[in-house]
């Protein structure tokens, strides 16, 4: 008799299995009994990733503690008595010599495989031990298990969905991915090595009519018979003939025909060769639209086309689908249509509803725009006319995403774009006068940005689409000194996405003139946590940021403001950025870096500033220690100093008899401290020496 394993064994097993075996104590159980009981033999089936191999290994511990001796696989069996236990994976792969061999052996013999056991005469009279789709609550331990963290139900539902309830499928997908990384378009992108090699498996042994049903399958996800015989191109007889042979290899699942699991359906798209995913995807994208299917199903699979299709059609149905995506709350969704709309063929109505819908994404959604669709939208509006005047919603992107001229591919001159584009192009320039011309809707903006004056009736009648009167007019306030304004306007209510992050940027700039700098640091935390630092919204509000810490002595705390936006090397020539470098410019001066701050005042034009600077590059005066220098004990202060001064870690190492992997340690301590991860990155938080 084989002694069962206790409880706590049974978790000792199924700890050591991964994971894998989790949820699985009733097939231990039966396992055990069926080898207890004197069985001839013993079978463990089910799909791919259902935990057949280690349930074997499992087997082969029951017979290792009652005395017998596990043999893996057809070797030589010679020397086998009453006390060998055979152990045989992949079944249904033995060639007819190995199933010979295998049916002359009398002693125990415990089978696993993917293949149904009616159809196996070898193991007539074995115990079947049949490994079904695991639930959400072994899901979740699973997950628990690994991570020591609990699985919400959302991300239970889409991992158990995902995999289709096989444990060794999840425990490949954790160990390619976090639980907080997890989304449908993640999974998608995973190459499984397990699935992939059982996919190449079952194409060696299935027909070519089963491989092109299953691989249409895989591209259409679920599909009635009709849409499937079609994207195919096959006849619904030959189609349903080849669905049952599909069925027979259990990759597939009826009512709607569809892959086992999304996990096998990606597997088989990735083997796909790209010409034929493809063809797939562009077929099912015409059929569905011929039959009038929701747009954003169409739209998946024209996004999935790397290249063009060129009908007129395709970028309507982009559109349409990027706004339910975008009614739905999936901006990435929505962006993706677009952009591929983008690459069609389109009338100039159409072209000007793409470029709107695009705007929005980029300044409500917060989506960074790409310098190959902008100016790809210019072009095209350009040719079309400026219909609907999308052109101003491009400009409010170029304006908010501080794009300059090089990026856009916007030629100069008066042949160039027209009086919007160039309003906003003049604005980005070196601050100078300018003669604005033109009756564009940002024209009054634009002249109250030069000269201040009308800024307050600009803000005062702002129209629907408010962001470059906006953000023109108040810079206008900022120039003339009439900070305070900014605080009376109320538009708030109604103002979202990029034209509130925008105002709250001005606002502060009217706090630090009221003397309110907390304020000022408490909505400059605020936009830090949501707002991109390619924005020019953010290059503003760290303006006014740098500004009160340097007027309150706040110094160090205004160098790791910029440390966490990025703003510490050189910056963009846009034009907000003229004005953080003059107040970075100050910082730089306080902290006792003269070089820095000349190099910022002289960008800036802020000549006041550049001239303290020279002299204080020959003064040198102490510099002010606090902020990040206050983590560090006094033997890294002196290595940080030693680093600053141009010392290498050899050097240093040198100077303290010490090995130079001990100088190494101390400045990787250095960097976990204060929050950087490379030594060039030391002055830009401790300054000079």
């Amino acid at each position: 008799m084989v002694a069962p394993l206790r409880p706590g064994l049974v978790d000792t097993v199924v700890r050591q299995a991964g994971g894998v075996l989790v949820g699985r104590e009733r097939e231990i159980t039966a396992l055990t009994d069926a080898l207890s009981g004197g069985a001839r033999s013993c079978v463990v089936h089910g799909s791919t990733g259902m935990g057949k191999s280690a349930l074997l290994s499992v087997a082969s511990s029951i017979a290792v503690r009652s005395g017998m001796r596990p043999v893996r696989g057809l070797r030589a069996l010679s020397g086998a008595d009453r006390h060998t236990l055979l152990v045989v994976d992949d079944v249904e792969r033995l060639s007819a010599e190995e199933t010979e061999r295998l049916a002359r052996f009398r002693g125990a013999v415990v089978l696993a495989g993917d293949f149904d056991p009616e159809c196996l005469d070898l193991v007539a009279d074995a115990v079947r031990v049949p490994l079904r789709p695991v639930d959400a609550g072994v899901v979740a331990e699973m997950i628990r298990r690994r991570f020591d963290v609990e699985a919400s139900p959302e991300l239970t539902a889409l991992c158990l969905d995902h995999c289709g309830g096989a444990p060794g499928v999840l425990s490949d997908v954790l160990d390619l991915v976090d639980p907080g990384e997890v989304s449908a378009r993640s999974l998608r992108g995973l190459r499984l090595p397990r699935l992939l090699r059982a996919v190449r498996r079952y194409w060696q042994v299935l027909d070519g009519e089963a491989v092109a049903v299953a691989q249409a399958l895989a591209v259409l996800g679920s599909a009635p018979l009709d849409l499937l015989c079609e994207v195919a191109g096959m006849e619904s007889c030959d189609t349903l003939a080849a669905f049952e042979r599909l069925t027979d290899a259990r990759l597939v699942l009826n009512e709607p025909m569809r892959i086992h699991s999304p996990a096998l359906s990606h597997a088989i798209w990735h083997e796909m060769a790209p010409e034929s995913r493809e063809r797939l995807h562009r077929a099912a994208a015409e059929v569905m639209h011929r039959r009038s299917d929701p747009a954003t199903a169409v739209a998946e699979h024209l996004v999935a086309c790397p290249q063009p299709v060129g009908e007129q059609w395709v970028a309507p149905v982009l559109r349409t689908a990027a706004r339910l995506h975008r009614a739905a709350g999936r901006p990435e969704s929505a962006v993706r249509c677009l952009r591929a709309a983008l690459r069609e063929p389109m009338s100039g109505q159409v072209v000007a509803q793409v470029a709107i819908g695009m705007a929005d994404l980029h300044l409500r959604c917060g989506i960074p725009p790409r310098a190959d669709e902008l100016s790809r939208c210019w072009q095209r509006l350009t040719a079309a006319g400026n219909p609907d005047g999308a052109l101003d919603r491009l400009a409010a992107v170029v304006l908010d995403w501080q794009c300059d001229e090089d990026v856009l591919g916007v030629p100069a001159g008066d042949e160039g774009p027209p009086v919007s584009f160039r309003a906003l192009a003049m604005a980005m320039s070196p601050l100078s006068e300018r003669e604005v011309i033109g009756d564009s809707p940002v024209a009054a903006a634009l002249r109250a940005f030069w000269s201040g004056q009308g800024a307050e009736r600009v803000l005062g009648d702002l129209p629907e689409f408010a962001m470059p009167p906006l953000v023109l007019a108040g810079l206008g306030l900022l120039h003339g000194g009439s900070e305070h304004v900014l605080l009376d306007l109320a538009p708030g209510d109604r103002l979202v996405g990029a034209e509130n992050d925008w105002l709250v940027a001005l606002q502060m700039w009217a706090h630090r003139a009221n003397g309110d700098h907390a304020e000022v640091f408490r909505l400059m935390h605020e936009l830090a946590e949501h707002v991109s630092p390619a924005r020019g919204c953010a290059a503003l509000a760290a303006a006014a940021f740098v500004a009160s810490c340097v007027d309150t002595g706040r110094f160090c705390e205004a160098r790791e403001m910029l440390v966490r936006l990025g703003y510490t090397g050189t910056l963009s020539p846009a034009w907000v950025c003229t004005l953080l470098l003059r107040h970075r410019a100050r910082m730089h001066l306080a902290l006792g870096a003269p070089r820095a701050a000349l190099a910022d005042a002289e960008r800036a034009g802020a000549a006041e500033i550049a001239s303290v600077a020279r002299a204080a590059l020959t003064e040198r005066p102490a510099p002010v220690r606090g902020g990040a220098w206050g983590k560090l004990t006094p033997h890294e202060a002196r290595i940080v100093e030693l680093a600053l001064d141009g010392e290498t870690n050899r050097e240093i190492a040198l100077r303290f008899n010490v090995t130079q992997r001990t100088v190494e340690l101390h400045l990787t301590r250095v960097y976990r401290k204060a929050g950087i991860s490379r030594r060039v990155q030391l002055s830009s938080v401790f300054g000079p020496a």
